[in-house]
């Protein structure tokens, strides 16, 4: 005997089971069963987001300095009671480096003069689904690759320590470093080095394949990481203020200078 089932009847199923919380199963003794599964992909189309700063100079306008963060989360939870919270609000991840980076660009939107580098905000989409937005971005970019001098992104910055930030870069971009470290002078955050192992999670990674120096701020991993507790409650709206400062600071230095940055891969001498 054969069986074939649709995809609306088995969405039609799981839901029954979702309803009742109740398994269907049942064993059936002596039976072999062999299955065979097609899948249809649904294709769908988001958009990166970007705003410009032109740079003042008339030379150095052509290059820029790219500051981004992802707005996408991880959706809804499937199987959970209608009386149950469902909804991965992602307060954390990446609400707060998105808050983050809009408050960034209405700081350099409000200057009297831009600086001399042009600056590129880019909220990144899919993210959450293997760098997609920022792979996109480097695949199409809107300024030669050649021509971006650097670029800071803002991956969860509210959770955690009050007076702590991660910095991932010491590794690939010592330069930039340097540079966070002498301005952090003025706002005074302990600066942590504990997520290299992340360099591949986030989007600075699609710039770091083509040798672009780069920082990635975070706040780190905390229990409510990817889950559905990731609330806006539990946000720390001053430690993002003060890490938006180190960043403003870090990002117009790097703007308003005529100065390159070196990228070096792991294992590489760093003179």
């Amino acid at each position: 005997p054969a069986l074939q089932l649709s995809k609306s009847e088995l969405k039609k199923w799981q839901q029954q089971i979702d309803e009742s919380m109740t398994p269907a199963s049942r064993e059936l003794p002596g039976v072999t069963v062999m299955l065979r599964t097609s899948t249809d992909a649904d294709i769908i189309s988001v958009n990166n987001v970007a705003g410009l700063l032109p740079g003042s100079d008339p030379v150095l306008r052509d290059e820029v300095v790219v500051a981004g963060a992802h707005y996408d989360h991880v959706g809804h939870q499937t199987g959970v009671p209608a009386d149950q919270d469902s909804i991965f609000n992602g307060a954390d991840d990446n609400a707060s480096g998105t808050s983050l980076l809009l408050a960034l660009a209405e700081a350099a939107g409000s200057l009297k003069q831009a600086p001399k580098r042009s600056i590129l905000f880019i909220a990144f989409a899919a993210e959450e689904k293997g760098l997609l937005g920022s792979r996109a971005y480097v695949d199409a970019p809107l300024f030669p690759l050649e021509k971006t001098v650097a670029m800071l992104n803002f991956d969860m910055v509210g959770r955690n320590s009050p007076d702590t930030v991660s910095v991932c870069g010491t590794t690939r971009s010592p330069d930039l470093i340097r540079i966070n470290e002498e301005e952090n002078r003025a706002e005074g955050l302990h600066l942590k080095y504990d997520i290299e192992n992340l360099f591949m999670r986030s989007d600075q990674a699609s710039f770091a394949r083509h040798k672009i120096p780069f920082l990635f701020y975070s706040s780190n991993l905390h229990p409510d990481y990817h889950k559905v507790s990731d609330h806006a409650d539990k946000i720390n709206a001053e430690k993002i203020a003060r890490i938006g400062r180190l960043g403003f600071r870090v990002l117009m230095r790097i703007a308003d200078s005529s100065e390159y940055y070196r990228f070096t891969e792991p294992g590489e001498k760093k003179k």
